[in-house]
């Protein structure tokens, strides 16, 4: 080992500004490898070994979802990312790609790539996606764990380069676009007979407001 942490020195202190997603990524590649364990699995219910498969697949196509839309906060004028949380997704895409053997694809048939879809093959995940995620975690944990940020940094840059396919992907990103999804929680109230009702409201600023104020936070 030739680099370790000196006296004084942090995890912070040593990776500086690309710490907090450098770490986002290693936590969410640490749920995307072990989330194909069955008994962690069945701890929430889903014993049943389809259903288990069923939600291996959402959450590898999810989070390869979130990798492409992730784009949205790269800023090309700059060439930097805006939000630690998409830096670090986007990583984890790379990852997927990097497993090769088509297990992740992308097509479209229009001009305008306005039907892009982003594809995982499932029967893949096992062989070829944990892999590919167990490699790159071991990589992160160890440049971490040894303060090794020339190595680490070097990794993760180059995993989060915006590459000229992913500069057209993010136009069509931002062209289709859709607002802020509005989280409006619901109330329960007591009944004049003693009961309790649940109370909900319309999905707006509005609403959201309306909510707040007759929760009497």
């Amino acid at each position: 080992m030739e680099t370790w942490y000196k006296p004084s020195e942090t995890w912070g202190s040593v990776f500086g500004g690309l710490a907090a997603s450098y770490e986002e990524c290693r936590a969410e590649l640490v749920a995307m490898y072990l989330g194909v364990e069955k008994d962690l699995l069945s701890i929430f219910g889903h014993a049943d070994d389809q259903e288990a498969e069923d939600v291996l697949y959402i959450e590898y196509l999810q989070m390869a979802r979130a990798g492409l839309l992730s784009v949205e906060t790269w800023d090309p004028k700059s060439q930097k990312w805006g939000q630690a949380h998409s830096q670090a997704r986007y990583f984890i895409l790379q990852v997927f790609i990097s497993a090769g053997d088509g297990f992740v694809t992308f097509s479209h048939s229009l001009p305008d790539m306005s039907d892009l879809t982003i594809s995982i093959d499932r029967s893949k995940i096992l062989t070829h996606g944990r892999k590919a995620v167990g490699e790159y975690l071991t990589k992160l944990h160890v440049y971490k764990s040894t303060a090794d940020v020339h190595a680490g940094s070097e990794l993760y840059k180059r995993m989060t380069e915006v590459t000229d396919q992913f500069k057209g992907y993010r136009e069509v990103v931002m062209r289709l676009k859709q607002p802020r999804k509005v989280f409006v929680q619901a109330n329960t109230v007591l009944s004049g007979d003693g009961g309790v009702e649940l109370r909900e409201y319309e999905d707006s600023v509005e609403g959201m407001v309306k909510s707040y104020a007759e929760r009497g936070v």
